[in-house]
């Protein structure tokens, strides 16, 4: 396999990324949608079957300021990445962090759970 074929499935690129407050709002609120808890996130999962699988990634300021915020988000999108067998197909994902997050491992490891029971 060669350097540009290792890179390309790895990427996390702008196709895969949720961009704008309507697309947000689509997979948050839309009539598609469901909302799943857990302790360090909430996700959000629309079903658009005709539509390549998508993640949006929220943090809110009660988290921290914005160098730890941005750290979270970075933690996620590097997870996503390194996970693409937990990615669901056809669907609109947002992940949004509201607590404040100790240990990334355990939040990455709930991601992965709830992405797991997406999938079935």
């Amino acid at each position: 396999m060669s350097t540009a074929e290792v890179k390309s499935d790895r990427s996390f690129g702008k196709s895969v990324r949720l961009r704008g407050r309507t697309n947000f709002l689509e997979a948050v609120k839309g009539k598609n949608s469901r909302i799943l808890q857990g302790e360090y996130c909430r996700m959000a999962v629309a079903n658009f079957p005709d539509r390549s699988t998508r993640f949006g990634i929220t943090v809110s300021r009660r988290v921290g300021g914005a160098v730890k915020r941005n750290r979270l988000k970075r933690v996620i999108r590097e997870y996503l990445r390194n996970n693409k067998s937990l990615w669901p197909g056809g669907k609109t994902v947002v992940i949004s962090l509201s607590n404040s997050v100790e240990d990334e491992k355990e939040m990455t490891s709930e991601i992965g759970k709830m992405l797991t029971g997406i999938n079935e």
